[in-house]
């Protein structure tokens, strides 16, 4: 189902103008617009556009006396004709396809990724894995920035009351997942406390959990403000990649966090004392979901290790 904004408008209009040569007996052409080659069975990036702006383009097809044209966007039809113009759809990424027929039933097309992006401010939820694959009644994470002016989530016509949950940086909601949604997948938005509705982009409903986390390092090391755990410095930068989720299982009675070599927080930059430490009591589990900028920060600062005082590392995964 296509998630449009509220007051959507569609307008679409025929030019049959041109290529008047070409006869009903042709095999359709899409002329324009241009389409990039797919790659790792994905198709290319078709258009970027933001949330406010609406979808304005056109086609030329031949033979074009004898050929209709429908705009399709995540396989539903949204407009007929050579000209499309598309009220704003909600920040997310959406499979556009433009398909060609002729009035003797010959049939092409073209596709594409149209790429909405959110604005300044938005609740934007992050494209980690975890989060996207849930299981029917189980409490889910989802991470992202801007998340505490969520205060509902809806999957598909479900809806679950979200509930902010700061964490230095990291910040995500929790929410239960509707235990009636049925398996598949779901196109998700979340809606804040004034009733507006941001795109959250697609949600995986699974009969269970894949087990994805691999250990990049197992065993017992004392963090202490003298002794941060550097065994991974230099490795992390090969080990991980954005969108990845880094735990660190610890134990213990004092405070710490993933850092660059410098000592920046490893999500937001920031350093000491605004650097973010997570207070560690008894066992625990520091989650951190790796962005572009982690990574940029990861190679701009000698890798990445991990800070504090008053507690011990026993495994470092990755999701």
């Amino acid at each position: 189902m296509v998630v449009l904004s509220m007051g959507m408008f569609c307008s679409c209009s025929e030019d049959n103008e041109g290529f008047i040569t070409a006869t009903e007996d042709d095999f359709p052409q899409i002329l324009l617009p241009w389409f990039g080659d797919w790659e790792n069975g994905e198709p290319a990036v078709y258009k970027t556009i933001s949330r406010d702006a609406e979808l304005v383009d056109s086609t030329v097809v031949t033979p074009a006396l004898y050929t209709t044209v429908e705009w399709l966007i995540d396989d539903e039809k949204v407009c007929e004709g050579t000209k499309i113009q598309l009220s704003p759809l909600l920040a997310g990424e959406y499979i556009l396809k433009i398909v060609a027929t002729t009035t003797k039933g010959k049939q092409t097309s073209r596709t594409g990724k149209l790429v909405v992006l959110p604005l300044d401010g938005d609740p934007t939820p992050s494209d980690g894995t975890s989060d996207r694959k849930v299981v029917p009644g189980m409490t889910a994470k989802l991470h992202g920035t801007n998340m505490d002016k969520v205060v509902k989530i809806t999957i598909g016509d479900k809806e679950a009351a979200a509930t902010f949950v700061p964490n230095n940086g990291y910040d995500y909601i929790e929410y239960t997942v509707p235990s009636d949604l049925a398996l598949g997948t779901y196109r998700i938005t979340l809606t804040d406390s004034d009733g507006n509705v941001y795109g959250g982009d697609k949600i995986e409903v699974c009969e269970e959990l894949p087990v994805s986390e691999e250990t990049l390092w197992e065993g017992s090391f004392n963090v202490t403000w003298d002794t941060p755990f550097t065994l991974l410095q230099t490795q992390f930068k090969d080990l991980v990649k954005s969108g990845d989720i880094v735990r660190a299982y610890v134990t213990g009675e004092g405070q710490g966090t993933m850092t660059t070599a410098w000592w920046n927080n490893i999500l937001t930059g920031k350093g000491d004392p605004e650097r973010g430490d997570i207070t560690i009591n008894g066992s625990m589990v520091l989650e951190f979901a790796l962005t572009d900028y982690s990574i940029e920060l990861m190679n701009e600062q000698d890798g990445a290790i991990f800070v504090g005082d008053g507690y011990t590392i026993t495994k470092i995964t990755k999701e």
